[in-house]
Formats: C-alpha cells, structure tokens, sequence
C-alpha cells in the first residue's frame, strides 16, 4: 500500500508539471460532473414511483426483541431517495447500524443496478439522498451498540433496497443472499506453543438467484474485505480438528434459477485446549427470501454438542445466553464439537419453469435430493445403472397437478 502512494504521488506531479495546477483542478472537476451526469441518467431510465421493503433482524443479543428495518425507494426523475426512516428505533444490542454503514449499503445496492462502468467518484453520489433518523437502527445514536452493524445489517440492508428496487428493475436484481456473516471467534492459550491466539472466522452462505444464472455457492456477505478462514489454517493455528466441510444438500430455495448453496463446517476441539468463543449469527428463524415466485433457501445454524453428548443443541440451551446465536465468552473443552451452518440463497423465478435437465442435473451433483425436485420443482428423478433420469409421464403430472394446485389457490408452494 505504502509503495503504490509512492508510485502515485510521482505520477500526480508528473501531471501538475504537464498541465499544470488550474488544468488538472478543472479536469478533475469535471470528472465528477461527468460521473454525475452518468448516474443521473441511469436514475432516469427507471420507471418513477416508490417502492418500498423491509426485513428483520432476528434479535439483538442483548433482548430477544426483533428489529425490524424498513426502506422505501423513491426515483424521481433523475435522483433517488433512500428513506428508511419507518425503520424501528435503535435496539438495545448490537444490531444498530451507525449512517455510514447505512450509507454504504446505500450505494453498494444502488451501484449493483446501475451501470457498472460509472466512476465512482464524489459525483455519483450526488443524485442520491438518504433519510436516515438518528436515534434508529439505521442511524444509532453514541453510545448506542452497532459492533454487528458492519457485518450483519449491512448486507440485509443491501438486499433491502435490491428487493425494492426489484419492482422497479426486476431484470437487474437478485433474491436474497444469505444475509449473515456467520461471525464465530475464538481465542486462548495454545496448548503446544504457550502462546494467545485469537481468531475472527467467517462462513460462506448462497448468493440469490439472478434473472440470467443460479446465485453462487459459499461466498461471503457483499462486504467486500470478508472471508473464511480455510481447513488447513484451522488445523495448523488453532487447537480444532475439522470433522466436515461440506457444501449443504437443499439449502438453496428454489427458483427458475435456484439460489446457491450454503455450507456447513463442524469442527471439534482437541485436548488439553479450552477455547473461548464468541458468536453473531442471524438467519435462524428467518430465512432468506425469494423473487418473483422463487422460494425462501435454509436456515443457518450454529450448534454445540458437548462431550459425551450425541445430539447438537443451541448455546441458548447449554449455556442459558439470551440468544441462540449472539453471545459472548462460552468456554468449550476438548472433544467438544461445535457445528456452523451458513444458509442458502433465495430462489428467482417459478420452480415449475426449471428445465427438467437442469433439475436432474443437480440431484446428480448433490446439489438438491430426490425428494427436494419432486416437491418443489415436479420433476421425478429416478436412479438407475449408476446414473440419475428423469420419468417424463410422472414429471409431467406432477407439474400439471402442482400448477392446478396453484390455479385454484390451495397451492403447493415452495
């Protein structure tokens, strides 16, 4: 970092000696006024109205309370307003976004819709305004929490905006990513070299699925700078043993293009080591959404099962927090095994206009079960002489009775 400033300080004075001091002022301002004029009119092509989404964060950490965050889309011919000012007041925990992060997950969104080769420069984001209440969730007053604000309510309210941009742009967005970072940290004292250690890991869940492709699998929240920490760091550094590492059968929700997979890791701790953890999760209850007729993906998770025991169980129950997946400073100890689930992406689209190959295509690889295509795409996958087919009389009646379910409205939906 410190060489490439080097590198462009020489370079900006080769330019001030050139062209001199007004010339570059002058070009540089009307760099920004060209991003803006850009911008402006990628605003205009989109239909005028408002509209409006909201999600909720499934609890604080420090309450078991809900909050809830609203936003409405208002395009005007060529500005928009982000108004999230029906989001609920600031929560007693950890889940307050502080207006910068509100901010950034403004124009993350808005940059994903619009076209991607405009400068991104202070010009840019003239035409966009945000409304944001401080004493809310999305604009927390001092000394207000917001540690999770960065990691967890950033890319739902990424999501937030792409879904209600969805009814203005449908052809541009995706449904809902997995929507948690899956922030599991441990530290202590290495049994073998005497030293601390202290980890801050991520997980990868699914991506929504888009108009044009299925969402990707295993990928961080939409941060930027966030990633896992791989098997190999996790044996080399730190005294866990990874039992499995796996991407998650049926956890995308379904869609004409389906959303990616999420991934499930247990690992177990080896002796003499007692580690402490620390954990923010979300989307145990809620899952993540679909678009236009796709359907909801799978839960996240994270679990513990103690030595001895032989079922996982929350750390609500083993260790009485008043969250199942934020808390703080629980003690596990050698053979103890803890298990970290990163949900699906949501579905794009109907099921039912999957291609039959494409379903079949997934069962093969593992992506979805047998039972999964037949209940939430219609199609009846058989197995036979060590390859996956299809049964085109039984798919064909599945989908005619799944689409009279649905004409009717006593629907089977996904």
């Amino acid at each position: 970092m410190i060489g490439s400033l080097h590198i462009a300080e020489r370079r900006v004075h080769r330019l001030l000696d050139k062209y001199g001091v007004a010339f570059i002022n002058e070009a540089c301002q009307e760099l920004m006024n060209h991003a803006e004029r850009w911008m402006r009119e990628e605003i205009r092509r989109m239909p005028d109205g408002e509209y409006s989404f909201e999600d909720v964060m499934e609890d604080d950490g420090a309450t078991e309370n809900p909050t809830h965050f609203r936003v409405t889309m208002v395009i005007r011919d060529d500005e928009i307003i982000a108004d999230w000012s029906r989001s609920d007041p600031q929560a007693r925990g950890i889940v307050n976004a502080t207006f910068g992060v509100t901010a950034s997950a403004t124009y993350n969104a808005i940059f994903h819709v619009t076209d991607k080769n405009i400068p991104h420069n202070s010009g840019c984001y003239r035409p966009i305004k945000i409304i944001a209440p401080p004493g809310s969730c999305v604009n927390v007053r001092y000394p207000g929490p917001s540690v999770a604000g960065n990691t967890e309510s950033h890319p739902r309210m990424v999501d937030l905006i792409l879904g209600a941009l969805a009814q203005a742009v449908p052809d541009r967005v995706a449904a809902a990513e997995g929507g948690t970072s899956c922030n599991f940290l441990f530290g202590g004292v290495h049994p073998e070299t005497g030293q601390y250690y202290a980890n801050y890991h991520f997980e990868g869940g699914g991506w929504g699925g888009r108009p044009f492709a299925d969402g990707n699998n295993a990928v961080i929240v939409p941060n930027g700078n966030c990633r896992n920490t791989p098997v190999e760091v996790f044996e080399t550094r730190y005294p866990f043993f990874t039992r499995s590492y796996r991407l998650v059968q049926d956890s995308p929700g379904p869609g004409s293009h389906r959303g990616g997979l999420g991934t499930q890791r247990i690992i177990e701790v080896l002796p003499p080591a007692e580690i402490t953890i620390s954990a923010v999760f979300e989307r145990l209850k809620v899952s993540p959404w679909g678009l236009f007729g796709g359907g909801r993906a799978n839960n996240a998770a994270i679990l513990v099962k103690k030595r001895g025991d032989t079922t996982f169980r929350s750390f609500k129950e083993v260790y009485k927090t008043i969250s199942p997946a934020k808390f703080v400073n629980c003690v596990v100890s050698p053979g103890d095994q803890i298990l970290l689930r990163a949900p699906g992406g949501g579905g794009y689209g109907d099921p039912l206009q999957r291609p039959v190959e494409t379903v079949v295509r997934d069962v093969d690889q593992g992506f979805i079960s047998m039972d999964a295509a037949r209940r939430l795409y219609g199609v009846a996958v058989r197995k036979g002489n060590g390859h996956y087919d299809v049964d085109a009389e039984e798919t064909n009646a599945l989908r005619a009775a799944m689409q009279e379910a649905r004409a009717s409205g006593s629907g089977i939906r996904a």
